[in-house]
């Protein structure tokens, strides 16, 4: 079975240069028809969504006798004072390092506190910001009828939104995941971060506080191809973006939205024989109804 999902985007008028793959090259238009019209998404880096939480990893405690970022406890003890060089070396190659840190701190006259663990916890975390910005996000929703997600995401429902259909045959499909909500962060464990597996990125970047249930969201998630692979790239000052000109199925209309940008899709619609939906209030419930007009 396939997946339809929807997502909420603005008419964002702004004039972009950027590569088109249906064309094979540059070209200039405004920013929301690359989307809706040319069918090409830009994934988002997590480093700027609205949610301070989102894409944040936890960890374990245990995750401190991990031989990864060995380097970054020796900078985060140099801040407070100098290292010899054998303590260096106990840090870089102990098979225990919570019972290195705690000799290297008491040499100093500290100890491993939990105070000092927490820092130590949030100093690897930080250390995951390349990690973090090296994934990218399309963010969807089962939903095309959400008040809030028309308020939040398509500027006070003068945008607009697309349905996508993705089917399992489709090369996307398995970068599709669900969100989990919850109101526990996912914490990495250590065996999770030294078997190779890389399932836990994707387990902290589609977990979400339960707050934000309503969105009910679903992500694609695929690598910033700009940072890890920009020796491939033929255009290395364009982003990356991903083709969804043949997943989109529909459009629906905001309630607000403007005479001028509702005729633009809807000549759109009936040349490419998409289906467009007018989304209007209901007159005796708070609830949008979606009504076809091509």
């Amino acid at each position: 079975m396939g997946k339809k999902l929807y997502r909420y985007r603005t008419f964002n008028s702004e004039m972009i240069n950027d590569y088109s793959y249906i064309h094979n090259g540059v070209i200039n238009i405004e920013k929301w028809k690359f989307e809706a019209f040319e069918g090409l998404v830009f994934p988002s880096s997590p480093l700027y969504f609205n949610d301070p939480y989102d894409c944040e990893f936890c960890f374990q405690p245990e995750v401190l006798d991990c031989t990864i970022e060995r380097t970054t406890y020796i900078q985060l003890l140099e801040r407070k004072f100098s290292l010899k060089q054998d303590e260096k070396n106990r840090l870089l190659y102990s098979d225990n390092i919570e019972r290195a840190l705690d000799i290297v701190l008491q040499a100093h006259g500290e100890r491993l506190s939990a105070s000092w663990k927490d820092i130590i916890l949030e100093a690897l975390s930080n250390g995951m910001e390349e990690i973090r910005d090296a994934v990218r996000v399309v963010c969807l929703s089962e939903v095309f009828d959400s008040m809030l997600m028309w308020s939040h995401y398509a500027q006070n429902h003068t945008g607009y939104c697309l349905e996508y259909d993705f089917s399992e045959a489709d090369m996307f499909y398995k970068h599709l995941y669900p969100v989990v909500y919850t109101k526990d962060r996912y914490a990495v464990s250590k065996d999770e971060m030294s078997n190779g597996n890389t399932e836990w990125i994707y387990r902290s970047t589609c977990r979400k506080a339960d707050v934000w249930s309503y969105e009910k969201e679903w992500r694609i998630v695929t690598a910033n191809y700009d940072k890890i692979m920009a020796q491939k790239q033929q255009y290395t000052d364009r982003k990356y973006v991903l083709d969804l000109r043949n997943n989109v199925k529909a459009f629906y209309l905001g309630a607000k939205s403007s005479e001028e940008f509702r005729e633009e899709i809807i000549r759109f619609g009936k040349t490419k024989r998409i289906p467009v939906y007018q989304m209007v209030l209901s007159h005796n419930s708070y609830e949008l109804k979606a009504e076809k007009i091509v």
